[in-house]
């Protein structure tokens, strides 16, 4: 059967994740973006949730759009169009599709997620009456800074661990110390995390007592690439020089245990501390995207 228009999906075939790859490669090449797509989580979608959306011409894919839910008040959203399909509203009508199917599911927030460069894409958010909220910056690993050689005492060592379900409410406390995140959106956050196939949270511990300052999450690509997310250090322990501890043996592990070969993180672009962090650990400025976010009344 001739493919043609929108195509829901709950979950992509090889077949289609392969198309939505080369349509990528063709969209980045074309207007010298990188556009945000999450492979890990487009590979590996729940079972009976409608998350992505592909849009066919004569059989040819020329438009994909996908929505990316960790806690039920809101999603991100992210998409393309190929450059000889645009300005036919192909766009539009994957945004209306993945808005009802939102509405359907009661999600009243929807963030969008615009390569920088990609100035059709502002235009575009902007007449939808998306509001602009912020800014991250891509950072890729060119390097991993040489540890310093100085000893340190047991009381001031760092230890990281890979997380369990025992350790859901020690996360839920850690994620609310360290991000603007209500306690209800914090567990189900902590849940869905904890336990992805292609995801890793260590804990951070502190000395002998093995005392718990912290934690650091991953999210480990199909290509050998990993992505740093969730980084927080307890108040207290902040400014003391454990994050570039931290960070070095996360790196390590990642390029051990899973064979990372490329390594990015986003950072906020208002976030000086930490981008100043990262550019210690070798970690260099890629490209920028910026966050809309529509309300669903």
């Amino acid at each position: 059967m001739l493919k043609q228009g929108i195509l829901p999906r709950a979950g992509l075939s090889p077949l289609e994740l392969e198309g939505v790859r080369k349509l990528w490669e063709v969209c980045n090449s074309h207007d010298h973006i990188e556009i945000k797509l999450n492979w890990s989580t487009l590979s590996d979608r729940p079972s009976g949730v409608t998350n992505d959306f592909l849009f066919y011409q004569n059989d040819r894919l020329v438009g994909f759009l996908a929505i990316y839910c960790f806690m039920s008040t809101e999603v991100e959203i992210s998409g393309m169009v190929h450059p000889e399909a645009r300005r036919q509203g192909i766009f539009g009508q994957m945004v209306q599709t993945a808005i009802a199917e939102c509405r359907r599911r009661e999600v009243p927030k929807l963030i969008f997620i615009n390569e920088r460069g990609s100035e059709s894409g502002k235009a575009f958010l902007t007449n939808l009456g998306a509001a602009y909220s912020f800014s991250e910056y891509v950072m890729e690993l060119q390097e991993q800074a040489a540890e310093t050689s100085q000893a340190l005492d047991s009381e001031n060592s760092i230890a990281i661990r890979l997380a369990d379900a025992q350790d859901t409410e020690l996360l839920v406390k850690l994620n609310m110390s360290g991000f603007d995140m209500s306690e209800s959106d914090t567990r189900e956050y902590v849940t869905q995390t904890i336990t992805g196939d292609k995801e890793r949270t260590w804990i951070v511990e502190l000395g002998e007592q093995r005392e718990p300052i912290g934690k650091i999450g991953a999210m480990v690509e199909a290509e050998e690439s990993g992505f740093i997310y969730g980084f927080c250090v307890m108040p207290a322990y902040r400014g003391k020089g454990y994050g570039r501890r931290i960070l070095s043996q996360t790196i390590t592990e990642l390029k051990q245990l899973d064979h990372a070969s490329f390594i990015k993180l986003e950072v906020s672009v208002e976030n000086e501390k930490a981008l100043g962090l990262y550019e210690s650990c070798g970690f260099r400025t890629k490209n920028a995207n910026d966050y809309y976010v529509l309300l669903l009344s």
